[in-house]
């Protein structure tokens, strides 16, 4: 079945949040090595109460990705920028996660933008270079985690 893809609504926040933290958990061992600390920081703002203030965020184009009715993954822009892109562990590989990307991507040349950033996870950078974004600098370190800069021509 394809994925649907439809716009987040702060009754997804729970849903939203899960997916997010065992995206990261489960699927993001090479960025957080199984070190308790760093998985900590980094879950640290993935809550409830943090998701429903992201989907209040005006500025922010929120989605949903949705396998079988349930809620799988979860994409958030900002402007130029692509904040988050997460998906279940049982969802990667399914097209889901290139469902939410394309769609920020549609949403971005809408908007009349012609590029998307991103800082991408070691996970998730094989992902990225898949759907045409190309590195734009050295990686970064934020919170710990190394970061990839990143981006896309979208027009």
């Amino acid at each position: 079945m394809a994925p649907h893809i439809r716009s987040a609504t702060t009754n997804d926040a729970a849903d939203i949040c899960a997916v997010i933290r065992r995206s990261i958990t489960e699927c993001c061992v090479d960025d957080h090595q199984g070190d308790a600390e760093l998985l900590k920081s980094w879950l640290r703002n993935k809550t409830v109460a943090s998701v429903e203030a992201w989907l209040r965020d005006h500025e922010a184009h929120c989605i949903v990705g949705e396998r079988d009715g349930a809620v799988h993954g979860f994409g958030m822009s900002r402007g130029d920028q692509i904040l988050l892109c997460y998906v279940t562990p049982e969802a990667r590989f399914t097209g889901l996660g290139k469902a939410l990307l394309q769609t920020l991507e549609r949403r971005a040349a809408a908007q009349g933008l012609s590029t998307l950033r991103l800082d991408s996870t070691r996970t998730a950078e094989a992902f990225y270079r898949r759907n045409g974004f190309l590195p734009t600098g050295p990686a970064v370190q934020a919170f710990g985690l190394r970061g990839q800069p990143m981006s896309k021509a979208v027009r």
